[in-house]
């Protein structure tokens, strides 16, 4: 079975600490993670180069190599801290990662996430540290948007091994499908739930007899669409090694909209994990960053949510 490679953004704060221990609650079982702790040290900054003070140039560099050894000592330390959090994890499987920063805190994460082509980042929410620059805030956001592969944010403690997967139809939806089997594949603990919402929305303005007519006509295309789109998604999971019968199939009709849907959901069933797409589509059923995606990271603020490209 192919290893499954997982950058941890880690500096040490609240959130990034629950993100490791989700990593241990909800993956501690498998012995095909490989987890690497990512810890970006801060640059000094760049007026300690400038002239004044009295010194010369030569002795300002030397404190500016020394204030990065320092920075750079500080966040393996962290790294370190990092590791004991996940010690339910093979030794062998958790690596260190610790950098310099040379720009944006986001961009270096993904920097490292393309060189080292790994399979999801994992990210706290929330939060900043005063010595170092945190990764939770606008970052984690940054990486939604632009990271090259799915980012899992982790906020809370109300994790376990239900999974919900609501998945617009059609190719974006299979990515999401084809990210959740390959990361599950074999995992003997894991219950998962593939949601649809159908949303019988004609427009505004009066229901009137046709228009009544169109939405049934409408929800029923869509009920067999994703029927058949769930069939073949249920396919995927046994080709990946996940037991077929585990994989639940759930089609609700909404007409409050699809994020509503989600949101009542995930409460309901008490899933620790929400794994959206991080666009859809088209149209008023895309899974886009800033509408359905953003509506649920902004509300589920007490579990994981997985965004996948």
């Amino acid at each position: 079975m192919l290893p499954k490679k997982v950058l941890l953004a880690y500096d040490g704060t609240t959130p990034s600490r629950k993100a490791a221990e989700y990593l241990g609650q909800v993956f501690g079982h498998r012995r095909d993670f490989e987890i690497t702790v990512c810890v970006i040290a801060r640059k000094p900054p760049s007026y300690l180069l400038q002239s004044g003070g009295g010194r010369s140039f030569l002795e300002r560099e030397e404190l500016f190599e020394k204030a990065v050894s320092e920075n750079l000592a500080q966040a393996r330390r962290v790294a370190e801290r990092g590791r004991e959090l996940l010690a339910v994890f093979p030794k062998e499987k958790v690596d260190l990662r610790v950098c310099l920063q040379t720009g944006d805190l986001a961009y270096e994460i993904i920097r490292e996430a393309e060189s080292g082509r790994y399979d999801a980042i994992v990210v706290g929410r929330r939060g900043l540290s005063r010595t170092t620059q945190g990764f939770m805030g606008s970052v984690s956001y940054k990486l939604a948007e632009h990271a090259p592969c799915p980012v899992w944010m982790v906020a809370g403690k109300a994790w376990n091994h239900k999974v919900l997967v609501p998945v617009d139809l059609g190719g974006p939806g299979f990515r999401v499908v084809d990210h959740v089997s390959f990361i599950f594949a074999g995992d003997p603990q894991v219950e998962i739930t593939l949601f649809h919402a159908v949303y019988p929305w004609t427009g505004p303005g009066p229901r009137t007899k046709t228009l009544k007519e169109m939405e049934r006509e409408l929800v029923k295309a869509e009920e067999e669409e994703a029927q058949a789109f769930f069939e073949r998604a249920r396919e995927h999971f046994e080709k990946s090694g996940f037991p077929s019968e585990r994989v639940r199939v759930k089609i609700v009709r909404s007409l409050f909209g699809p994020a509503s849907a989600i949101l009542k959901e995930a409460r309901r069933g008490g899933y620790g994990t929400v794994v959206v797409g991080r666009r859809g589509r088209g149209g008023f059923k895309g899974l886009l960053l800033g509408s359905v995606s953003s509506k649920i990271i902004a509300t589920l603020k007490d579990r994981a949510v997985w965004l996948v490209s």
